[in-house]
């Protein structure tokens, strides 16, 4: 394994960067931008960039998704990326040669939106799914759907039987919810006698397993955006007529989260890799990836509103924006308990 980004994925990521730098706002309105991720899958493929050519995707691998995500952590970009290239990814690969061809093509070109109904692991428990399965019609509402009431696609575990398949449903009703995170808004969504097509032909631990990685990127952009944003203010800020950055006690904690970054990098580099090369790793490099990540995240944004002040407590800051993403970001497909818990069982403990 070739533990490192080559030039031509650099420079994707600096073209990514600069042009989110100049377009994305975390305030847009609902939490939405849709222009914003019309130009993102048509001129960057953000949707789709390690889907076979032959659905309308780029053909690379998931380390070029993961980068895309990252920086679009990075930008707290009110896109609905996290919901579109997870419900490509679950179609992608466990469903069948039909369902693939029908939605696959328009929600990587951008024209139609996706939704992941699974926040964690227990919205695939049967004694907990919310939504049940007759014939081939689901019923149920699902009270917590990232970007749902923008979701044109919806990709949702339902009770068939004694076990739990994920379904395909383009029928639905979404009912926006407060939410934590303000750039990635929630919905309620309810089906009724919703036709509903099963993804069942693949192994659903593995596309858990690519779903954290990808997750683990998002979280290690907002990471270090935040940890960014700490250091540049503390060279700034003019306290005892010293930069703030001269003390201990602030220099010191952007030390430890450096190392902190540095280490999550590495741990959803490797797992990106990993899942690019189908290897057996990925099995432990994914839930590695996700909790390093996700701890990093949370830790870089508490100590940005620290380090930042009494401005960073405000609302006109966008310091507790990044807060709220990495918390539910942290959140999204289990804990970091639930993540080590997972790593665990597959070590064998």
């Amino acid at each position: 394994m070739d533990f490192a980004y080559d030039a031509e994925q650099d420079q994707f990521r600096a073209s990514i960067r600069s042009f989110l730098a100049d377009h994305a706002d975390p305030r847009a309105a609902d939490g939405h931008d849709g222009l914003l991720w019309q130009r993102l899958c048509t001129d960057f493929g953000a949707a789709g960039l390690h889907a076979p050519e032959e659905h309308g995707g780029g053909g690379f691998t998931p380390v070029e998704t993961a980068l895309v995500l990252e920086e679009l952590g990075r930008a707290l970009a009110p896109v609905p990326a996290w919901g579109t290239v997870a419900a490509a990814e679950a179609v992608l690969r466990l469903g069948g040669a039909d369902v693939r061809k029908e939605v696959l093509p328009p929600l990587l070109a951008g024209e139609r939106i996706g939704a992941l109904a699974l926040v964690t692991e227990a919205d695939l428990d049967p004694a907990r799914v919310p939504v049940r399965a007759d014939g081939e019609t689901l019923t149920g509402t699902v009270p917590v759907v990232p970007n749902g009431h923008v979701a044109d696609v919806l990709v949702v575990p339902a009770l068939v039987g004694d076990r739990v398949v994920l379904h395909v449903v383009t029928e639905f009703e979404a009912e926006r919810q407060d939410s934590l995170d303000l750039t990635r808004p929630v919905a309620a969504v309810r089906l009724t006698d919703a036709p509903g097509t099963p993804l069942d032909e693949g192994d659903l631990d593995r596309l858990l397993d690519v779903l954290r990685v990808l997750l683990a990127a998002d979280l290690l952009g907002t990471a270090g955006a935040c940890l960014g944003a700490a250091v540049a203010y503390a060279h700034t800020r003019v306290q005892f007529n010293r930069p703030i950055g001269s003390f201990q006690a602030v220099k010191h904690r952007c030390a430890e989260l450096a190392v902190e970054l540095d280490a999550a990098r590495a741990a959803v580099m490797f797992a990106a890799l990993a899942a690019a090369e189908d290897s057996p790793e990925l099995a432990t490099a994914a839930p590695v990836a996700k909790f390093q990540a996700a701890d990093t995240a949370v830790a870089c944004a508490a100590a940005s509103i620290q380090i930042h002040g009494g401005i960073g407590f405000t609302r006109e800051h966008d310091a507790h924006l990044f807060y709220r993403r990495a918390l539910t970001g942290a959140a999204l497909l289990g804990s970091s308990a639930r993540q080590r818990e997972v790593l665990a069982s597959r070590l064998g403990f």
